[in-house]
């Protein structure tokens, strides 16, 4: 392979990791879009630059949608405009990247980077470097919940693959992260492959372990005081949630209620309400308008407006699921049962491993992370919607 090659292959794939790597020059600037910017320049010196048919049908989609009801609801459109670009870069590049390199080549360069970022990380988190509050180990990446989402489908395929020791390696990482997204993501690693009567049998105790430990765990946990920093994060939260889910339909929020819970529970209520009067959407974007319409129903614990944070992810909704609802409307659940029926399709073929692994980042960019177009999302996306090895056009 010829060394512009390698320099593309690496770079759009160390990309998928620089959501922290910014720096202000009259604006802000992220290395992730200089990256695909020169690299398309580059990329486009090789092959000729295409877009998918399906690509362009969807675009129509969001344009035509997001035109007619930013109008009707009188919404800046700036928003939707700058929605459009930021997909429309990110899908482009990794759409003809991926064509012309292939999904197994660039997926293997992928694998290699998250063993080095999940070393890094390890020596980052004990030497106290960039490491995230209450002691969470977050590597190069802005904090534990992107990280543990960008490095799941590669703990899954070391799993499968039984390369244990750079599969233990990420464990290490994920559980040092102390973010309940990551264990989510971990039990449906375990749990999905027993779909499966062969590995059901074969698994089945393993899982039954340490569901009854993790039980036994949380319930010994349960009642003892909320310490927000000595307290088990994972039984705090569980608990802290639970007393304030009722503020998904009332809006108020108990005095303690802690951050992450506010942050999803409140875009749930303004989500809820969105959808309820705009049942078809308010365009692509739109969000952020829509939440300041409603937030004066909200009632935040005073400590959160006292910091400032009470409009935590306003710009995102906390959720790509609640994001695309309000958004999207109905048409966001039709995007989420297509997901549906490609998953169980996919884990049908036991062959697919790679593209198996790309639905644990997905899934949980549908629950926790609401941005349309950061660095990794499409290259997971499109592995997960097409093998580009069936039609590699790079030896």
């Amino acid at each position: 392979m010829r060394w512009l090659d390698k320099y593309i292959l690496f770079s759009s794939v160390f990309a998928l990791f620089t959501e922290s790597f910014t720096f202000h020059y009259i604006i802000d600037w992220k290395l992730f879009y200089l990256i695909i910017l020169s690299n398309i320049i580059l990329l486009g010196t090789r092959k000729k630059i295409t877009i998918h048919k399906n690509i362009i049908y969807l675009f129509l989609f969001f344009i035509v949608h997001g035109v007619v009801f930013y109008f009707l609801y009188q919404n800046p459109i700036k928003s939707l405009i700058a929605q459009i670009i930021g997909i429309g870069i990110s899908s482009v590049y990794y759409y003809n990247f991926l064509k012309y390199y292939g999904t197994k080549l660039a997926y293997k360069t992928y694998l290699q980077l998250t063993v080095i970022v999940a070393v890094l990380a390890i020596f980052m988190f004990y030497l106290d470097i960039h490491v995230f509050i209450y002691n969470r180990l977050n590597g190069i990446l802005s904090e534990p919940a992107h990280y543990v989402a960008i490095l799941l489908p590669a703990t899954y395929v070391f799993f499968r693959n039984k390369e244990y020791f750079k599969f233990s390696i990420l464990l290490i990482t994920i559980f040092l992260a102390k973010s309940s997204i990551g264990y989510i993501g971990l039990v449906f690693i375990m749990i999905l492959p027993l779909l499966k009567v062969k590995y059901l049998i074969k698994y089945l105790w393993v899982v039954g372990v340490v569901l009854a430990i993790s039980t036994y765990y949380i319930s010994t946990q349960w009642n003892k005081p909320i310490n927000e920093n000595e307290s088990n994060v994972l039984v705090r939260r569980l608990k802290e949630t639970q007393e304030s889910l009722n503020a998904v339909n009332t809006g108020k929020f108990k005095k303690y209620t802690n951050l992450s819970s506010y942050a999803f529970l409140s875009n749930t209520y303004v989500t809820k309400r969105v959808f309820l009067d705009k049942p078809f959407g308010v365009g692509l974007g739109g969000y952020p308008y829509e939440y300041d319409k409603y937030y004066p129903n909200l009632k935040p614990p005073p400590y959160l407006i006292k910091l400032k944070q009470s409009k935590i992810n306003r710009t995102d909704a906390n959720s790509l699921f609640l994001r695309l609802t309000a958004d999207l409307g109905i048409f966001a659940f039709l995007f989420v049962l297509f997901f549906v029926y490609q998953s169980i399709k996919m884990f049908k073929n036991d062959s697919k491993i790679i593209q198996q692994s790309t639905f644990f980042y997905l899934v949980l960019k549908l629950i926790r992370e609401g941005h349309y177009f950061p660095p990794e999302f499409y290259f997971f996306l499109l592995i997960f919607l097409k093998d580009f090895n069936e039609d590699i056009t790079h030896s």
